[in-house]
């Protein structure tokens, strides 16, 4: 489960935020996390109450969005979103595909005061 690794890096990067820009406290944290990211939502949020637990961050929400897997086949050059049951253009059947969107995670806001 390498979500509780990514949770423990994402505690310290949003500690190292509030200290840099003196905040008192941070409230929510949204995460976009890519449908092709091999990250599951889920254990994300499994694994933030773990990390944050008996912590000052114990409190902060975690909001997880989901970007959508867009792809582009390399036959015939057709963008779609991804079936991830499938890995296959919806429209020539190729496996040939190279990812557009969807492949990354982005801490995208920190709600603090």
């Amino acid at each position: 489960m390498h979500e509780l690794g990514l949770c423990d890096a994402l505690l310290r990067m949003v500690k190292d935020v509030a200290v840099k820009e003196e905040l008192t406290s941070v409230q929510k944290i949204t995460l976009e996390i890519g449908e092709l990211s091999g990250v599951v939502p889920a254990y994300m949020s499994d694994c933030w109450t773990a990390v944050t637990d008996g912590t000052d961050y114990e409190e902060t929400e975690l909001v997880i969005e989901t970007v959508p897997g867009i792809a582009r086949c390399l036959d015939c050059e057709e963008e779609f979103r991804i079936d991830l049951n499938s890995m296959r253009c919806p429209f020539c059947k190729s496996d040939k595909l190279m990812p557009i969107s969807g492949n990354d995670m982005t801490l995208r806001e920190i709600e603090a005061s």
